[in-house]
């Protein structure tokens, strides 16, 4: 290339490397033609080896502009990393769905409002970002891809994270949910209104708090304690811990309590309830009440009227029964749970040996009729069915006696069970007390009742 040639190319390098721009210095002799080679090789001479616009070294060749600059070479930036990434292996803020049944009716019981979680439950996961792609610039020179943005695990409240630290995990049994964009996990679930259908039923893994009524047909279930503030209609509550309603319990036939701890109530009526524990209130009315400890009724009514109830140990009130003499019935001194399953068998036994019975006489007419010759294949098939549910009975009643007199010695496991009444007994109450019972003919008051002997005694209170 001769002098006049180089004098007339300009090359500039961007400060980054990553562009070069050429020009041409317009020239006092005729236009010379420059070859596109010849400004290739004054590009190696600067070193530029990458990016170059071959497309527009060829249209130099013949047309360009004087000092207009071209953009000749461009190198290639490097492309970020993608992201890291929070994956969820659990639904946050549940919106309400209720179910479309198939006749049409919209469920609003089953609204499925609550994600539980145990402790130790995974419930995000941290993806770490991935690297980029280097970019090179026009010197052939490799620049290195940014790393993409990195996520933190948003840890809230009742969380922790894993040691590797990928892993969010619930630190606590309870439901999880989501509160400025971090992932908490409540202990408890407080409703602050009514349990109905704007709530559906509750299924909750700990405690749960109702502020308001739990409606008739709802139901709360509870991995720990539950506590309402208002008053519980027909509703089933039912509760690993205790029950405590600060109101009471109007069932209306139809209400059940259930817990493996205590029960606390201000009334019961006509409800269903029962508690591993003790059970306490200040009325207990018409209900089916059952403890494997004691019962308490106390407090300004005291009164327990209508109804049974059975306890292991004891049954207390002020008053029990009424003027009225209504029937009312008190059994302690012997498990609930085992004396209700012992006669559950019991129904059970008599009610196969009906079955059996008839199933007997079916056999014994058909084999009859079989001596004579004249039974049919129908009936053939009728004789084979009958037979062996004939024999499938007498297996069922077998092992229904041997589970009965498995219960038997439990049952002979009494405990010193006793009723009390601070005031009055009326006429029309049954007690048990073990295997012995008595039914009060006259008001008494101030009064123990006991077993000695195989005989209910009545003593002064204490």
């Amino acid at each position: 290339m001769n002098h006049s040639i180089q004098e007339e190319i300009n090359i500039e390098i961007a400060s980054n490397k990553m562009f070069a721009a050429i020009s041409f210095k317009p020239l006092e002799k005729e236009n010379i033609e420059i070859k596109s080679i010849e400004i290739e090789k004054l590009l190696q001479e600067k070193g530029i080896c990458f990016g170059i616009d071959t497309k527009l070294l060829r249209t130099l060749e013949k047309t360009r502009k004087p000092n207009h600059k071209y953009l000749i070479a461009q190198g290639q930036q490097p492309i970020i990393g993608k992201p890291g990434k929070l994956i969820y292996h659990v639904e946050i803020n549940k919106e309400v769905k209720p179910k479309i049944q198939e006749d049409g009716n919209v469920d609003f019981h089953k609204l499925d409002l609550i994600e539980n979680v145990k402790k130790g439950q995974m419930l995000v996961t941290v993806e770490p970002p991935e690297e980029g792609i280097p970019g090179i610039n026009i010197f052939g020179e490799s620049i290195p891809a940014p790393l993409g943005k990195s996520l933190r695990l948003p840890q809230g409240k009742n969380t922790v994270i894993s040691e590797d630290g990928c892993h969010l995990l619930a630190a606590v049994d309870g439901q999880v949910i989501l509160v400025d964009n971090k992932v908490i996990v409540k202990k408890t679930y407080e409703i602050p209104s009514n349990v109905d259908p704007s709530t559906g039923d509750i299924d909750f893994i700990g405690d749960v708090v109702v502020k308001g009524n739990i409606l008739t047909g709802f139901t709360v279930k509870s991995g720990g304690d539950i506590e309402v503030y208002g008053v519980v209609e027909g509703a089933y509550l039912e509760a690993e811990g205790d029950i405590i309603l600060h109101r009471g319990m109007q069932g209306a036939g139809r209400g059940k309590l259930k817990a493996k701890g205590n029960i606390i109530a201000k009334y019961i009526e006509n409800s269903s309830v029962e508690a591993e524990g003790e059970i306490h209130s200040e009325a207990i009315m018409h209900s089916f009440v059952k403890s494997g400890a004691h019962i308490y009724v106390e407090g300004k009514k005291g009164l327990i009227v209508g109804g049974v109830l059975r306890a292991y140990q004891s049954i207390t009130a002020k008053t029990i029964g009424s003027s009225m003499a209504t029937v009312t019935e008190l059994e302690v001194g012997l498990d609930p749970s085992i004396l209700e399953h012992y006669r559950l068998l019991k129904k059970t036994i008599k009610k196969l040996e009906k079955e059996c019975k008839q199933t007997e006489q079916a056999v014994e007419l058909l084999t009859r009729v079989q001596k004579n010759g004249e039974l049919s294949k129908d009936k053939r098939q009728l004789l084979i069915k009958c037979t062996r549910a004939k024999i499938q009975i007498q297996q069922q009643i077998l092992k229904t006696k041997n589970e009965v007199e498995e219960l038997s010695p439990l049952l002979d496991m009494k405990n010193q069970g006793t009723v009390k009444a601070l005031q009055f007994i009326y006429p029309g109450v049954k007690v048990t007390i073990g295997n012995s019972n008595i039914s009060i003919q006259e008001e008494i008051q101030y009064c123990t009742l006991y077993q000695e002997h195989g005989v209910i005694k009545i003593d002064v209170y204490r």
